[in-house]
């Protein structure tokens, strides 16, 4: 009996695949849970970024968050933080009205 790849998943993938339907679906739509870093993050990138306000790409998501909110703290407005950040600015006002709850 074939399980799909993911770790605790029980559903069956379809005949040649290694993962079920579902996760295929979120690898799609968020990238595959095993190389996602959410707890890592570079304080002095995140510094840098926030001191600076210039875009940076290279940002894992904590680090998103983290930018954002150190922008947050120094009242920059929410379509610049978007611009700096690369996100939408509804991204944005989402983590604000979560209160930053991602980055925990």
């Amino acid at each position: 009996m074939n399980a799909c790849r993911i770790d605790g998943c029980e559903s069956r993938p379809r005949p040649g695949r290694s993962l079920c339907r579902k996760h295929q679906k979120r690898i799609a739509r968020y990238g595959d849970p095993h190389f996602t870093q959410w707890s890592v993050a570079d304080e002095f990138d995140v510094d840098l970024v926030v001191r600076e306000r210039r875009p940076a790409g290279d940002l894992t998501r904590l680090e998103r968050v983290l930018v954002a909110r150190g922008l947050t703290d120094r009242c920059v407005p929410g379509e610049e933080i978007a611009r700096i950040v690369g996100v939408t600015p509804r991204t944005v006002w989402r983590w604000r009205a979560e209160g930053f709850k991602q980055a925990a």
